[in-house]
């Protein structure tokens, strides 16, 4: 294990076996490019071999952080040693940097294989810093390398190679989900995008409740929307777009996420100018809830719900048949609001520029859509939201998002 800085190196020698090894040095000046010159040899004797584990291969010719990753734009790391121990599997890798870098990683075990490895890392881009979550399936050893790259640049380069020997590994269903992006949490991306203000840094949101809301102030004309995904669903009754509701308000989005069920959740965020069709991905985040959630979904939400518009009451999306439900919506520049279904029940303008009225939900099997006219000349209805009525409860009713 060599690991190198300008004017020392240190290489570290684990015998597989015992026995009478030679271990042969080769050296050559950093800025040459001619073949490595034998510099000298030593005659190891092992007695007693405590490797019971290969170390990953390395295909990088140092250990640690690059020499030059100062140059880089590396100012330093949290991990002193090029070896770091975890007897619980969990860890975090942080870079300090003196501009703004990307990175992607490189994350190698003996049994782990691509899709796997991947489930092993949350990464981080901010301004100042890159921050890496890793967590370790197996026990043995690990090679994390990090690859970088300024944001004008093309190519990453290889700048920092750690080993990392687990004693404790965690469960595989704790493991991270998959299809993570490199832009997890809050960074450069995100501020690319005009966001600013986050309910959330982090990448990893723990909630024991199965709910949360991610905030952000935005620009004027940014618009947001999200999904929600969970490897190996076992509650699949409603669709997992319900489970996430979008409010704009002002300069302020708010992305409500509700849990049908415990596990590893990604939240993936996209946004788009006003001049934009199409929505382009900003950052994901983990939600993890290891209780026992079963919050019923929000409403289906359809185009014509716009920036300003709330759902204040009922925040469910399912309803119990035969009940009367009160409906608070605001909705900027309705003309008229109806809540159509068995029966159509207008509903009326009241303080704060709210629409309210009270629904009778009728018999189980309906649908409830709320319809707006948003102008006095419109020769019909726009839907933006619709509620199932069912006859009895399979959660943990109204969700307060």
């Amino acid at each position: 294990m060599l690991t190198m800085s300008e004017r020392r190196m240190v290489l570290k020698v684990f015998p597989p076996t015992e026995g009478l090894f030679n271990l042969q040095i080769f050296a050559r000046p950093s800025s040459s490019q001619k073949p490595y010159m034998w510099v000298c040899s030593y005659q190891i004797e092992c007695l007693e071999s405590n490797s019971k584990d290969l170390l990953p291969r390395n295909p990088f010719p140092f250990w640690g952080l690059h020499p030059k990753a100062r140059e880089f734009g590396i100012e330093g790391c949290n991990w002193e040693e090029a070896l770091t121990l975890t007897s619980r599997g969990s860890l975090m890798l942080v870079l300090k940097t003196h501009r703004p870098l990307l990175a992607t990683y490189e994350f190698v075990h003996q049994n782990l294989d691509d899709p796997l490895s991947r489930r092993c890392l949350v990464s981080q881009s901010e301004e100042e810093k890159l921050s890496c979550h890793v967590l370790c399936p197996f026990s043995g050893y690990y090679r994390l390398s990090v690859f970088i790259k300024g944001l004008s640049e093309n190519e990453f380069k290889n700048t920092a190679n750690f080993l990392i020997h687990c004693s404790g590994p965690i469960n595989q269903n704790e493991l991270f989900p998959s299809g993570l992006s490199t832009h997890c949490g809050t960074g450069i991306s995100s501020h690319w995008r005009g966001l600013s203000n986050p309910s959330h840094i982090s990448p990893i949101i723990n909630t024991q409740k199965g709910q949360c809301n991610i905030t952000f102030h935005t620009q004027p004309s940014f618009e947001v929307t999200a999904t929600l995904e969970k490897d190996n669903m076992t509650n699949s009754l409603y669709p997992m777009d319900r489970y996430v509701l979008i409010t704009h308000i002002a300069n302020k989005v708010s992305v409500s996420v509700l849990l049908p069920e415990s596990g590893i959740y990604r939240v993936s965020l996209y946004g788009r100018d006003g001049d934009s069709k199409e929505f382009i991905h900003v950052c994901d985040y983990v939600i993890r809830c290891f209780a026992d959630p079963r919050w019923l979904p929000f409403p289906k939400v359809y185009s014509s719900w716009r920036r300003g518009c709330v759902l204040l009451q009922p925040r469910t999306g399912i309803l119990q048949e035969k009940s009367w439900t009160r409906f608070r919506v605001k909705m900027p520049k309705a003309y008229s609001a109806h809540v159509v279904g068995h029966l159509r029940t207008d509903l009326k303008l009241g303080q704060n520029k709210v629409w309210e009225g009270d629904v009778y939900t009728g018999l189980a099997g309906a649908t409830l859509k709320v319809a707006v006219k948003f102008s006095h000349d419109s020769p019909s209805m726009d839907v933006i939201l619709s509620f199932d009525v069912e006859g009895t409860s399979s959660g943990s009713g109204d969700s307060s998002g």
